[in-house]
């Protein structure tokens, strides 16, 4: 028998007795908001966690490389790891991750501005991720998106939002790696134009819903290149002022799905 376990505590304990109880049963750990769990509390559970399958990390402030190294090298079996606005984790962690979780299919690392392109490289070469969420990371360019691309052809859901270093080059490297791309989210990403969002909807013909507000050089030209090509369109989230009255017609009884006024 094989447990899921979510713990919660308060900032009033280091986390060390809660884990300890754990078994080598555990499948899925979820440490929400508990700022003073320890990277030595949570190596413990890369020791001892054989068969952890899912980690959710939230507002864990003081993990770090270290307790993400250990993950990696001891929970081998690891498919989804979330991790949200944990601040002391960066590429060392995360590339651990990709030499031995071979078995990862689910990654998000929301806000976790230290993680860089070294540690997608990893991942791409060591994963066949079918989720990526890597929004608000912000030194994550194009050499590691191009490396996902490359490296995951499953990939289906992707969320690069707020990458200001993220431009045309790893959308055409999404087209021709990621045929089986649904669901994409560049919203906030101020350096792709039409050019790169018109060679990914042209080779990810499977698109059904992407949401790209707050692109300034995405224009109307894009956004009419997006409803022309993509036939399995279902949502595409821009400013209405992009969308032109000839767009507006051809995408036809859609339309309530494709715009939204901002």
């Amino acid at each position: 028998m094989y447990w899921s376990f979510i713990l919660m505590i308060n900032d009033q304990h280091n986390g060390a007795n809660c884990i300890d109880f754990v078994s080598t049963h555990l499948t899925e750990l979820a440490l929400l908001y508990c700022q003073r769990i320890s990277n030595c509390a949570l190596s413990e559970v890369g020791k001892g966690c054989k068969n952890l399958q899912a980690l959710h990390l939230v507002d864990c402030s003081s993990v770090g490389d270290d307790a993400i190294s250990n993950i990696g090298r001891g929970c081998q079996n690891l498919k989804k790891l979330h991790i949200r606005r944990c601040y002391e984790v960066g590429n060392k962690g995360i590339i651990a991750v990709g030499e031995h979780c071979h078995s990862l299919t689910d990654l998000s690392l929301r806000f976790c501005d230290r993680v860089g392109d070294e540690a997608l490289i990893a991942i791409g070469q060591g994963c066949s991720l079918q989720y990526l969420n890597v929004s608000g990371c912000i030194q994550i360019g194009d050499a590691g998106i191009v490396a996902i691309a490359r490296g995951c052809p499953r990939l289906t859901q992707l969320d690069v939002s707020v990458l200001q270093n993220l431009g045309d080059m790893a959308l055409v490297e999404l087209g021709e790696g990621c045929p089986l791309l649904k669901d994409i989210v560049l919203s906030h990403c101020h350096q792709i134009t039409d050019v790169g969002l018109s060679h990914l909807v042209k080779k990810c013909t499977m698109l059904k819903s992407c949401q790209a507000v707050y692109c300034p050089r995405i224009t109307t030209a894009g956004v009419a290149t997006v409803v022309s090509t993509c036939p399995n369109m279902k949502k595409l989230l821009v400013e209405k002022c992009k969308v032109s009255p000839r767009t507006r017609r051809r995408a036809g009884s859609i339309i309530s799905y494709l715009c939204v006024e901002l």
